[in-house]
């Protein structure tokens, strides 16, 4: 299955036998408009350009990231992430882990605020805060609790509603396990 970053990435070396300019020139295009929001910058190239919605997308993102590609080289992104946090890594690391070993399809893809577990959606996040990792979970309207919380500064999609916070590997447990695979049954059907 192809990922966000492989569409980027075949659009980025066909930009001008798609859209007729190369990606410097649409650059210009944007900066020229003095656009800062991305609907704007879509609508924009799609009523003057005539460009499609998909790669209208790719280079409003792209414009409003600084002219670089969106989705950037994981290795990338997670390095970022624990930059300053790197006590955080081996914490991270058992809970890559852990959800490996219980989800053989799961699909990790670091993002640039918090690093996302998906199998086709998205059902669970980690984001690497400085003294603790947040394990944000789909779990729709499942009562909060002193150890189950609401989720709050993941920076994820608005149905992970739920978190639990980690500061040590003895936190990943069967709790937890049971709580993801809630979370993962909802999303995978």
């Amino acid at each position: 299955m192809k990922t966000s970053k492989d569409y980027e990435q075949e659009f980025l070396s066909s930009v001008k036998e798609k859209t007729g300019k190369d990606l410097a020139e649409w650059m210009k295009i944007l900066k020229a408009g003095s656009l800062t929001k991305m609907k704007e910058s879509v609508e924009k190239l799609k009523k003057e350009y005539g460009i499609n919605h998909m790669n209208a997308t790719f280079i409003a993102g792209i414009f409003l990231n600084g002219g670089k590609p969106v989705y950037a080289d994981s290795g990338d992104l997670k390095q970022a992430l624990f930059k300053g946090k790197e006590n955080l890594i081996p914490l991270y690391d058992e809970l890559e882990n852990f959800i490996k070993s219980v989800f053989k399809n799961a699909e990790i893809l670091p993002t640039k605020t918090y690093i996302s577990f998906r199998e086709g959606r998205e059902f669970a996040v980690a984001a690497i805060k400085s003294k603790e990792i947040r394990v944000g979970m789909d779990l729709g309207d499942k009562k909060f609790d002193q150890y189950l919380l609401k989720a709050v500064s993941l920076g994820a999609m608005p149905r992970i509603s739920h978190m639990i916070v980690l500061t040590e590997k003895k936190q990943i447990d069967n709790k937890l396990k049971e709580l993801l695979k809630e979370a993962n049954k909802r999303v995978v059907k």
